[in-house]
């Protein structure tokens, strides 16, 4: 059949069940397949060990331990809040910016843009693409139409092994076929049955329901506690236009919805192709209130693909995350540590032979014999002491986890993890601190390009509903709206450049401490800092400086009157001495008594200039 499939082209822009059913069997192959490399990769990061059952088969001795190290959830977790910060810190979802005028201030619509992108529960899809990508390399976020939600779409995370496509698929929007497993009980299959155009046909939900569900997961699941059925939804594209289908081919020979044109509620004007038809549509308008438009049928695939990494080879396929990077460092360190501990378990428990000679001696001698306090032995006894494991073998175990950080460019992490606090320097606890936001930086550049196609398209939708009439806004967002404007995540303002700029103002703060810049610099980087808390941080900071400028004020002030009483007291000596030149001796009248008879007019003269002046400013009051 695959033979076949490869050579034949009568799939191309067809519809009929038959003719695709190879096509769709060839997908259900494709989840299973991903199913057990899912199943596999959970169990590794989620090493689990039955101690008990595996000393009954014989695996493990009955003093050995095996202690199961979880390096892979660990590197996962310890990524995840650069991912999280990126998503969650901003309080709004999208930066939007004309794309004719960049200076026209969009911010009303960022605000009411940001209520229409997060839903509910927006966290919970987020959270879960993120794990998915880091564990298994890419995942995928599908955009569906939903009224309920404020911008009329929403976003639903596709588990691993649920979202199928040709193995060697490089660009997920030019794969021919893709095919997404729902899970249904009897209940809601049986809710959703109708006449198989907008409902599923009514006798394949019959057919359905009649078997019993099979177990989906080969591990966690058993055959008697299944209770959800496998149902496809299939998408491909028909003349450019991408049709959905929903499918059972292991159950079903048929279509169980048959295909359409996919409508994630985009809208377009209705097309006019005469003046009746211009007068009927005006018609509807008038009457609806709102302009004349029909759906608009989709040409992308409405998936947008997160990946982990990104190298040379383009296909999606062969994207690694960290289960695979990782767990053959997560075998070797369970492998050594367990060795360890069993090793020094045995190295502290009490060994004894029989102390003799005889080579023959041990025939017939008991075996397996418990030693007692107090117990009597008949013979000579020695003890046994198995050596304690090398110390060096735990600073191994260090080592590999410090190096799997380095892998996994937590250069920090490492740095102060490491074994032997002797071996840190402040240099490098230092530079591992200015790591720490630049590999933000790195980590998250992939997710923000994803994000912004989600966000994109999404947004293009809702202008769309928008236009249409369909999600009522107020008139100044309707204008902005209908403008021609581009949408990027938040994050990419709101945290990443304003961590690099934090890292910056950092390290030039010292600089600036000590110059008239300080207060104003400052308070910039504690509103870049703590943008929640940053008004209230500054409006004390500001209080306080006013104060203090407020009491310098003051003892100037203060300074100054007592200057003044100083000056005046001064001027009333001039004054005195010029009036009695008969205290003045004979030398003083020579040398000093021109000098005060000039200072007492300078005086005289100020106080009658500073007199008209206070009569002058009486008459203008």
């Amino acid at each position: 059949m695959n033979n076949n499939m490869s050579t034949t082209t009568d799939y191309i822009g067809a519809t009929d069940y038959d003719t695709l059913v190879p096509k769709l069997k060839e997908l259900i192959c494709i989840h299973d397949d991903l199913l057990i490399r899912a199943e596999a990769s959970r169990k590794l990061r989620f090493a689990e060990i039955d101690i008990e059952e595996c000393r009954s088969k014989g695996t493990v001795a009955p003093d050995e331990l095996v202690i199961p190290q979880h390096i892979i959830d660990t590197n996962i977790r310890t990524e995840q809040p650069a991912y999280v910060k990126y998503v969650t810190q901003s309080n709004r979802a999208v930066i939007c910016q004309d794309e004719s005028d960049s200076s026209i201030d969009l911010s009303i619509l960022e605000q009411d843009l940001t209520k229409k992108l997060r839903q509910d529960g927006w966290q919970l899809q987020a959270y879960s693409n993120i794990d998915s990508f880091q564990a298994h390399g890419y995942s995928v976020i599908e955009v569906v139409y939903d009224e309920n939600a404020p911008g009329h779409t929403n976003e639903e995370h596709i588990q691993y092994e649920d979202f199928a496509f040709i193995a060697d698929t490089k660009d997920l929007q030019a794969v021919e076929m893709t095919s997404r497993k729902y899970y249904f009980t009897r209940t809601k299959l049986a809710s959703l049955a109708g006449d198989g155009l907008e409902d599923f046909n009514r006798e394949c939900v019959d057919k359905i329901i009649q078997q019993e569900p099979t177990a989906d997961s080969i591990t966690s699941v058993s055959a008697k506690d299944a209770s959800l059925f496998k149902i496809y939804k299939n998408m491909f594209r028909v003349g450019g236009v991408v049709m959905v289908a929903w499918s059972m081919p292991d159950t079903l020979d048929k279509w169980l919805r048959i295909p359409r044109p996919l409508y994630v509620g985009r809208r377009k004007p209705r097309p006019v192709q005469s003046v009746l038809d211009q007068l009927k549509s005006k018609a509807k308008s008038l009457m609806t209130g709102r302009p004349d438009t029909i759906p608009d049928s989709e040409t992308q695939y409405p998936y947008t693909l997160y990946p982990y990494t990104i190298s040379e080879d383009s296909t999606i396929g062969n994207l690694h995350g960290r289960t695979f990077l990782d767990q053959d460092v997560q075998e070797a360190i369970t492998s050594i540590v367990s060795s360890l501990v069993t090793k020094v378990r045995r190295s502290s428990g009490l060994y004894f032979a029989r102390e003799d000679g005889d080579p023959n001696a041990s025939i017939l001698m008991d075996k397996n014999i418990a030693f007692k306090n107090g117990a009597i032995f008949n013979g000579k006894i020695k003890e046994m002491k198995l050596d304690a494991p090398d110390a060096l073998l735990f600073s191994a175990v260090q080592i590999l986890k410090s190096d799997n950080k380095s892998e996994t460019s937590q250069v920090n992490w490492a740095e102060n993890n490491r074994q032997g606090d002797s071996r840190k320097t402040a240099a490098a606890i230092k530079s591992s601190a200015q790591k720490e936001q630049e590999l933000t930086t790195v980590q998250v550049v992939l997710y923000s390009l994803a994000l912004r196609n989600q966000y994109q398209y999404r947004t293009d939708i809702i202008k769309s509903r928008v236009a249409a009439g369909l999600i009522t806004v107020n008139p100044q967002l309707q204008q902005m709206y209908a403008s021609q404007f581009i949408v990027k995540p938040s994050g990419d303002t709101d945290v990443i450049e304003r961590s690099q700029i934090i890292q910056t103002m950092s390290q030039v703060w010292p600089v600036i401490a000590n110059t008239p810049l300080a207060s104003v610099f400052f308070i910039d980087l504690i509103k870049l800092m703590f943008p929640n808390s940053a008004a209230r941080y500054a409006a004390v900071l500001q209080q306080a400086m006013q104060q203090q400028q407020a009491q310098a004020q003051s003892q100037q002030a203060q300074q100054m009157q007592q200057l003044q009483q100083v000056a005046q007291q001064g001027a009333s000596g001039v004054e005195m001495l010029n009036r009695h030149p008969e205290v003045w001796s004979d030398t003083g009248k020579v040398f000093a008594k021109p000098a005060i008879q000039e200072a007492a007019h300078k005086i005289k003269q100020q106080q009658e200039q500073m007199k008209q002046q206070g009569q002058q400013n009486g008459q203008q009051r």
